[in-house]
């Protein structure tokens, strides 16, 4: 069957892959997925690397994960989409990764805390789904879900992180908004230094100052450096 999406939303997905991959929230494992307008479908990328991926491999899934499109094959990890998906009508794509500072607080299972301000964008806390496993059948899809609640992103116990988003450029800036919070505060603890962390008044004000353009002014930026616009200093 031929895609529904359109060439605009399989070309933001294909970018996405490219960010993702410059910034390292992915490598060889990860993915990211949209809503398909106006159909009862999500495009998603293949089980691939995300570096790696062609326009032709990208996979578009009914509510059941069912392929009606595409020539790769879904990720292991679909059903877990697909269940943040049925549970939250406001969240348009979702970005999936394994970046090496939030890792840190997955592999401890520790939720995050946040206290820089580009975090604040993500709430006062990310949440941990506590099962150390990947999320590849429905009923621990269910689980992750209700795991990540109402947040904009929750980490995985020893298996990196999910953030969703109002668009696919949001989720993905919501990835690296994440990464970056975890880079920054594990610094500021191995110097002895103590983060102050954000009440959730805070988070909500510090999110309020700037909450349409910074996500914006951002993923322009990222997509800038990973297409190699902007020169390495």
């Amino acid at each position: 069957m031929p895609f529904a999406s359109s060439a605009a939303l399989r070309a933001e997905l294909l970018t996405a892959c490219r960010v993702l991959t410059h910034f390292r929230i992915v490598e060889g494992f990860g993915h990211v997925s949209a809503r398909v307008p106006d159909a009862e479908r999500i495009l998603i990328t293949p089980r691939r690397a995300l570096g790696l991926v062609a326009e032709a491999e990208l996979v578009e899934l009914d509510r059941d994960g069912v392929r009606l499109a595409g020539d790769g094959a879904p990720p292991l990890e679909a059903a877990m989409h697909l269940a943040v998906y049925r549970r939250r009508a406001d969240v348009m794509a979702i970005a999936r990764g394994h970046p090496r500072h939030v890792a840190a607080h997955a592999c401890a299972g520790e939720p995050l805390r946040i206290a820089h301000g580009f975090g604040a964008n993500l709430g006062h806390v990310v949440p941990v789904f506590a099962e150390p496993y990947l999320v590849a059948d429905a009923e621990r899809a269910l689980r992750l879900a209700d795991a990540l609640g109402e947040a904009a992103a929750v980490i995985l116990q020893s298996n990196g992180m999910l953030a969703v988003g109002q668009s696919v450029a949001h989720a993905c800036v919501q990835a690296l908004f994440l990464e970056e919070t975890a880079q920054v505060q594990l610094l500021a603890q191995g110097a002895a230094l103590t983060p102050r962390f954000y009440s959730v008044r805070d988070a909500a004000r510090r999110h309020g100052e700037d909450r349409v353009h910074e996500p914006l002014r951002a993923w322009e930026y990222y997509v800038a450096v990973a297409r190699g616009s902007i020169p390495k200093a």
